[in-house]
């Protein structure tokens, strides 16, 4: 008998992510229940409230994974086209069923509980972006390898943005590092930060301050290249410099016009909040500044759990969900805050370890998608807690309070590790 083959699954499991994943849930869950027990009442456990609901949820995401675990991993391969498509009926779904929570209609009614389709269409598309990176074919470098995986990205991002939730829409941009890792050219993904760049830039400063700017910036790039190359004049006219600073010129312009008519008026004043060009605490900036408060005022041991003024008297609004960290700076203070950032950089790290020792590309580009995605929802969702980064409702994995966000990256994560397990089976 192969012994590999005789070694029970949990020896399988890579014990450092489940220990990770475990920790965040439980940890959030403690500070879940930390924002529900009001100042000066009498504790009363109830199932009504956010963590008794959240205990719920934990179980259900136990026995999910429990049916992940005992599945077989090829599988999961397989049946990659039925649950991306499927994450895509039930985005289409919400668009003429939904309910509208927050300004967004992101919702599916299911009893006694909603179900955020856009939460698991994470997980669909990092299925099918990893069978179709695994099947091979035309490699990231040309047109045609790159159009089908950027085509299974896009359509699912704009069904969110008719919803409209641009944050998470924003989630699928970590897809861009998966196709990196790939093969894709490199100024795919520094132009798509370029983009971002230039349009907090063309929104902070006037539009002569950008001509000045951008045109400063490729005149000197022209410049150095003259001098390090000794370039002809007619050849510096098919320098990249020059195209590059006309594409940023032209896109400048356009973007107070996008930002104008395209972006609803809550998400211009957030933008405008982190750009410092409105300040007023006691509206747009309200949740922002009384999470600063929150975190500023736990020093660097906290409060103490469940001693947080600022948490229990319910100062900050969605203080379950987007702005759960606050908590833990308030009532653990700097350290209980660094083991948290750890944690969460731990198990991206770890992931991201996984996938590259895959033996088998749909494990490397399924793992490397579910690092990706977990990277930018723990650096979005912490950014904006902090101030540094625009309110757009994200939950922060694992910690959050939510049903749909912890079956999705409950699922995310194990079905992963169960493909890593596979591994050794496959020996």
């Amino acid at each position: 008998m192969n012994r590999t083959n005789a070694t029970p699954l949990v020896g399988k499991l890579d014990l450092i992510s489940v220990g990770l994943v475990v920790f965040l849930v439980v940890f959030g869950w403690l500070n879940i229940l930390a924002t529900v027990t009001p100042v000066g009442d009498e504790f009363q456990w109830s199932w009504d409230h956010e963590a008794g609901k959240q205990l719920r949820f934990i179980g259900l995401a136990s026995f999910l994974i429990l049916i992940v675990l005992l599945a077989d991993a090829r599988l999961f391969e397989f049946l990659a086209w039925a649950v991306y498509g499927f994450s895509l009926i039930l985005l289409v779904a919400v668009l003429f069923f939904g309910v509208e929570r927050g300004g967004n209609k992101s919702w599916l009614n299911l009893g006694s509980f909603g179900l955020q389709p856009s939460e698991f269409a994470k997980l669909g598309t990092a299925l099918m972006v990893a069978r179709i990176l695994e099947r091979g074919g035309s490699p990231m470098e040309t047109w045609r390898g790159r159009l089908l995986p950027m085509i299974v990205v896009a359509v699912p991002m704009i069904l969110i943005l008719l919803q409209p939730d641009a944050g998470s829409a924003l989630v699928f941009s970590s897809f861009l590092l998966v196709f990196y890792f790939a093969g894709m050219p490199s100024y795919y993904l520094f132009g798509s930060i370029g983009i971002g760049v230039v349009s907090l830039l063309a929104l902070a400063f006037s539009p002569e301050t950008m001509r000045l700017l951008i045109g400063s910036i490729s005149l000197l790039s022209l410049i150095v290249s003259r001098a390090r190359k000794r370039m002809p004049l007619i050849r510096l006219l098919k320098h990249p410099a020059i195209w590059l600073g006309i594409a940023a010129l032209a896109w400048a312009s356009t973007v107070n016009q996008v930002f104008e008519n395209v972006l609803q008026p809550h998400q211009q004043i957030r933008i405008k909040l982190l750009l410092g060009q409105v300040d007023d605490p006691s509206a747009a900036g309200y949740q922002t500044a009384q999470s600063l408060i929150a975190i500023g005022s736990g020093g660097l041991f906290g409060k103490g759990y469940m001693q947080g003024t600022q948490t229990r008297l319910r100062f900050v609004p969605e203080q379950t969900t987007d702005y759960i960290f606050c908590t833990v700076g308030e009532e653990w203070g700097f350290i209980g805050s660094f083991l948290v950032l750890l944690a969460f950089a731990g198990l991206i790290i770890r992931l991201t370890l996984l996938a590259q020792r895959q033996k088998h590309s749909f494990g490397l580009y399924f793992g490397l998608a579910i690092a990706s995605i977990l990277l930018v929802h723990f650096a979005v969702n912490v950014g904006m807690t902090l101030g540094l980064m625009p309110v757009i409702g994200i939950p922060l994995p694992f910690f959050s309070y939510g049903g749909s966000s912890l079956w999705a990256f409950s699922l995310m994560v194990f079905v992963f590790l169960r493909w890593d397990a596979y591994r050794w089976e496959s020996l």
